[in-house]
């Protein structure tokens, strides 16, 4: 399924809302906690669904973060592909899959021990008072 983008309405919305200073916050942006960049998007501007995409189909104003080319890449490489990675496992472990139908066996036969083929040697007897 392609990925869904914002519209123009809603990057404008978002880009006055920033007063263009990325508004990137905080560890999912590889930032401090509580921590906002200090960019300026006058040097580029991306648009980053804050709920990934393909988890929420959400494309309001309010998922809409405008954003560094920095804070977006650090995103998408370290939260947004692993996410979207699990999503698509847990899809495909959802799904009903045909089980295989068992083989005929064929009937096992005891092993045969690894000294099975020695012929058998005489038991020493412990001969005592013998002199030698």
């Amino acid at each position: 399924m392609p990925r869904r983008e914002f519209t123009v309405k809603t990057r404008k919305a978002a880009l006055k809302r920033s007063g263009l200073i990325c508004e990137a916050v905080g560890e999912w942006y590889g930032l401090p906690a509580g921590q906002r960049c200090v960019r300026n998007l006058g040097d580029g501007v991306e648009y980053d669904h804050y709920i990934l995409d393909a988890n929420s189909k959400d494309n309001s104003l309010e998922n809409c973060r405008a954003v560094c080319p920095k804070c977006h890449g650090w995103k998408t490489r370290n939260h947004d592909t692993p996410t979207a990675a699990k999503t698509v496992r847990q899809q495909f472990m959802g799904m009903k899959t045909k089980g295989k139908s068992p083989l005929a066996a064929k009937p096992k036969t005891p092993k045969q021990s690894r000294h099975d083929w020695a012929p058998e040697l005489p038991r020493f007897r412990n001969f005592k008072g013998v002199e030698g």
